[in-house]
């Protein structure tokens, strides 16, 4: 009874003081309607949709082009009666005259995704009638009879496209190498927050996807065309050539590698059947979407490793610095175990993860896309950062298009320690990149390059209504920041267990910010609304600076740090006397919950000499007032 007593006084403390920061009209609806809780889990009403994908796709790497068909199961788990559903065209970016958020190559834009067939229950449907509407990346097709509650509907769709050079994120990278990402016409998600999500991909904003099922067929039509993809494959006996598939089983089994380099195969040494012309066959269930990649000429590294739990692949160009000098297989081996050990502390959650070379950086289920580095330490940094998506988005269904740093942030925070820890053992021959050897520090310096600027707005501005540099800023270095405040306020324990719990309730469904922000408070069993409405909701920065310094007779010292850019961030003191003793004084963000300025008093063993405020940790915008020296 005394604990429940305490959990209602609790619960009922959190309700009352939500009002002292801004709750949008969706967010109290959603309270209203019981799909949340002020207590930061899902409400005793949550619910959310679905669906089964089963593609068959043909790559024409001469082309090259894609051709595929899809049939997809929808499921209508909501209590509402649905008019109309909306799917996903991501190639659409690519038309002439769409709006995006960056310039294209002229050699990327086509006809974008051309449909050939759409039909649902069994009713073809004419693309041109006025029940279809097609605008920005969006296919909108309104039902005769609407989908009821609790039941679902039935889609056939034909569709293909040309494989874009320089698209944002996928596409062609030379004659026979390709990252698919964006491909499928995908159901778009509806919510109990905002109904049918209705953005445009122009680009910058990534994921928001339901949790679904995926069975998908890709036809390859050359020698030793390999493929890696999302899932896991289901058929390799029926691809792999006999001396291969021993090797491919035996890795699979953690007792060796599969190894090859596919650019010295030839006619009389190859590693697939039947001249190339295969189906793979991959199954993923669960996950928020499906990519693959492929090419005939890379090397191909393959394990089962973390103990029998994941087949961890590297697919590269031959000659790049990730595969044959960092060893990206061997840093991506050891960030899954760390992320099952130290952050989040939660096992590596899929069977499969292949690190593909294509370009830039960006993450898919079980699949990362990853550009050849120059350095040891940006191997290592775009490796663990885009294998931490792992969590977030894909595991906890995070809007990243209106909550970017509920998402980028976690990717930012979660391998900071790896990270550092990998790169101060760094090869002795490895080309070194001093700026991220210490991640955090190199995060810090990176949002003061923007903080305090026009540019630096409240990071409860939704994703996709901003540009960089407001929205990397927001989205990376400030969250990270955040989430690295938090852990210092209340403790890293106790913050590894909130974010044990976090994945765990929110694992395959929708967090909104103020699920974090409530669970927060409610597992923490403090309200850290100030906190949230400062950081998330009002502008400010980062400054502390030291005031009013005095020292009486007895050597007592007495000083003011005030907080004059409104954001709470940790305060770190060195006192050093004339004697040359040190005292270090370090207070957490919390002592800002109430005043703008504190009072610190330290007796000494002589005249103070020097009062050092600040460290490589914590953002200070002006370092001039972080200084007293005695005269």
């Amino acid at each position: 009874m005394k604990f429940i007593l305490l959990f209602v006084l609790l619960i009922s403390s959190l309700s009352s003081s939500a009002q002292d920061i801004f709750v949008p009209k969706e967010i109290d609806n959603a309270y209203e309607k019981q799909t949340r809780s002020i207590s930061g889990s899902p409400g005793v009403d949550y619910w959310q949709n679905s669906a089964d994908y089963d593609i068959d796709v043909k790559i024409n790497s001469y082309s090259p082009t894609l051709t595929a068909t899809a049939r997809i199961i929808y499921y209508n788990n909501s209590p509402f009666s649905l008019d109309k559903i909306v799917f996903r065209t991501y190639q659409d970016f690519s038309k002439p005259g769409k709006s995006r958020d960056w310039e294209v190559n002229e050699k990327s834009l086509s006809s974008g995704m051309e449909i050939s067939k759409l039909n649902i229950n069994s009713i073809d449907i004419d693309l041109k009638s006025k029940s279809v509407s097609r605008g920005g990346t969006n296919l909108v097709v309104k039902f005769d009879t609407p989908l009821n509650p609790k039941s679902s509907c039935d889609i056939t769709i034909v569709w293909s496209f040309k494989i874009p050079v320089d698209f944002p994120r996928m596409g062609k990278y030379d004659s026979t190498s390709y990252m698919i990402g964006h491909w499928y016409p995908q159901v778009s998600v509806f919510d109990d927050i905002d109904g049918w999500d209705m953005i445009d991909y122009r680009g910058q904003v990534e994921y928001y996807n339901d949790f679904n099922n995926f069975k998908v067929k890709i036809t390859t039509d050359r020698p030793n065309m390999c493929v890696w993809a999302t899932g896991v494959l289901q058929n390799s006996a029926d691809i792999l050539n006999e001396n291969y598939l021993k090797m491919y089983n035996v890795a699979l089994k953690g007792q060796d590698f599969f190894e090859v380099d596919c650019s010295e195969l030839d006619a009389d040494n190859q590693l697939t059947k039947n001249n190339g012309n295969n189906v793979w066959y991959f199954k993923a269930e669960n996950v928020p979407d499906f990519a693959f990649a492929m090419s005939d000429h890379y090397k191909w590294k393959m394990k089962n490793v973390n103990s029998g739990r994941v087949n961890l692949h590297a697919a590269f160009r031959p000659n790049a610095l990730a595969y044959n000098k960092y060893d990206v297989f061997s840093i991506a081996e050891k960030f899954i175990e760390f992320m099952g050990k130290t952050y989040p502390g939660v096992q590596y959650p899929y069977p499969s993860m292949t690190v593909f070379n294509g370009e830039g950086g960006m993450e898919f289920p079980m699949i990362i896309n990853d550009d050849d580095t120059e350095t040891w330490e940006s191997t290592v940094y775009l490796t663990s950062h885009e294998m931490s998506h792992t969590f977030f988005p894909f595991y906890m269904g995070i809007n990243e298009r209106k909550y970017a740093w509920m998402d980028e942030g976690w990717a930012v925070f979660l391998p900071q320690e790896f990270q550092s820890a990998m790169n101060i053992n760094a090869p002795a021959d490895s080309n070194r990149d001093t700026n991220r050897i210490d991640s955090r520090a190199y995060n810090v310096r990176a949002y003061l390059r923007t903080a305090g600027t026009f540019y630096d707005i409240p990071m409860l501005s939704i994703s996709n209504q901003i540009r960089s540099p407001s929205y990397r800023l927001n989205a990376y270095n400030k969250a990270a920041l955040v989430y690295d405040i938090l852990k210092d306020m209340i403790g890293e324990e106790v913050f590894k267990g909130f974010l044990k719990e976090y994945i765990k309730i929110w694992n395959g469904k929708h967090p909104t910010p103020y699920d974090f922000f409530n669970l927060f408070n409610t597992y923490s069993k403090n309200n850290y609304n100030w906190f949230w409405k400062k950081w998330f909701m009002e502008f400010g920065t980062t400054d502390l600076g030291i005031t009013e310094v005095n020292q009486n007779d007895d050597n007592t010292l007495n000083f003011v740090v005030t907080n004059k850019g409104g954001l709470p961030v940790p305060a770190e003191i060195s006192i050093t006397d004339k004697n040359g003793k040190n005292i270090v004084i370090k207070k957490s963000a919390t002592i800002w919950a109430n005043t703008k300025s504190i009072s610190i008093s330290e007796k000494l063993t002589g005249k103070v000499s020097v009062i050092i405020l600040g460290s490589k940790y914590i953002p200070d915008l002006n370092l001039k007032d972080n200084e007293y020296s005695s005269k």
